[in-house]
């Protein structure tokens, strides 16, 4: 029997994604699917486990982590503004701006092709971010987004992984 991929889906609206967004993804049978639904859930499941495709929302809020409370309250007043998605994406691949420094304890498992980036933001509006950290799979969320989105991004994520070499490092047993 082939293992499932695992894959961590960090969105603030997931229950309400899931039966339309999650739903093709559950059906497929190959994926076991992870949901985060703020910073500090997504955190602790990628200090704690691998993943073989992370997709982030950029709208997300702080969870219960003093950090990221911190940085939200710095950062903005609401989800929208503070955009806590991309200090989690900068904290997460290490870059040396990153608002949290997870130092030693930084998952190395983790890179750009194993990340994919869907929300309402415009891929204009997060382009330089998206380019500096490397990250080239990204889908806007809009009202006609289609169902297999997330399905979708999972196997633009699996597909680039294998194709840089690094894929046999994400097939690691958990």
């Amino acid at each position: 029997m082939t293992k499932k991929r695992r894959v961590l889906w960090i969105e603030d609206s997931a229950r309400y994604d899931l039966v339309n967004m999650a739903a093709p993804v559950y059906m497929d049978g190959k994926y076991d699917l992870f949901i985060a639904e703020d910073a500090s859930s997504g955190m602790a499941y990628l200090l704690k486990d691998t993943f073989d495709a992370i997709i982030v929302d950029i709208r997300i809020p702080p969870g219960m982590d003093k950090d990221w409370i911190n940085l939200h309250k710095k950062s903005g007043a609401d989800k929208v503004s503070a955009r806590l998605g991309l200090d989690f994406l900068y904290t997460i691949l290490g870059d040396q701006d990153a608002e949290i420094n997870l130092g030693d304890s930084r998952p190395r498992w983790i890179t750009p092709t194993k990340i994919g980036v869907l929300t309402v933001e415009s891929q204009l509006e997060l382009d330089q971010h998206l380019k500096r950290l490397q990250i080239t799979v990204y889908q806007q969320k809009r009202a006609e987004t289609p169902e297999e989105i997330l399905l979708e991004l999972i196997q633009k994520i699996l597909a680039q992984t294998n194709n840089d070499g690094r894929g046999a490092q994400s097939q690691c047993v958990i």
